[in-house]
């Protein structure tokens, strides 16, 4: 009796880890990649509102910055919901590149920073709405496909408080 216990215990077990295998196979490389990317970049928003709310010098900078924390924390908890439940794997933390630019924004102080910060934010903003509207309109999976629609309008949200127009194609 306990080898047959233990013997469908193994089976159970085997089928499980195997059925988390398939809804892993089951992403397509594309949404992987999408996946990966809005982690990266969600990440680094997180940290690009902590350093704004810290150091920046204008009022309204401080506020996208707070912003950004709020907004970016909320849409990696539910990435990172969504990548579990596809059994996709994420590291939730910014690139070597990103950490480096993270650093000089550290480096930075003033007129200088709050200049330098708001346009890297627009253009970092006018890529993640690229990103996010193409994986809105091609992602295999339709969970991927509504997150990054979503998505869009609060990063549109973000864009314009940094500067830039409010609808970006």
């Amino acid at each position: 009796m306990k080898r047959i216990i233990t013997v469908t215990m193994g089976a159970l077990l085997l089928l499980a880890s195997a059925g988390g295998l398939r809804a892993a196979d089951a992403v397509s490389r594309e949404d992987k990649e999408f996946l990966k990317n809005a982690s990266e970049l969600g990440v680094t928003e997180v940290e690009l509102g902590k350093i704004a709310t810290a150091k920046a010098t204008l009022p309204e900078l401080k506020a996208l910055g707070a912003k950004l924390v709020a907004d970016h924390s909320e849409g990696n908890a539910e990435l990172t919901q969504l990548a579990a439940a596809k059994a996709v794997e994420l590291k939730m933390e910014p690139t070597a590149n990103q950490k480096q630019m993270l650093a000089s924004f550290h480096a930075k102080s003033g007129a200088e920073f709050d200049k330098e910060l708001m346009e890297h934010i627009m253009k970092d903003h006018e890529k993640g709405i690229r990103m996010l509207t193409h994986a809105a309109e091609t992602a295999d999976d339709p969970e991927i496909r509504a997150f990054a629609a979503k998505q869009i309008p609060i990063m549109q949200e973000h864009h314009a408080m940094a500067g830039g127009k409010a609808e970006t194609e």
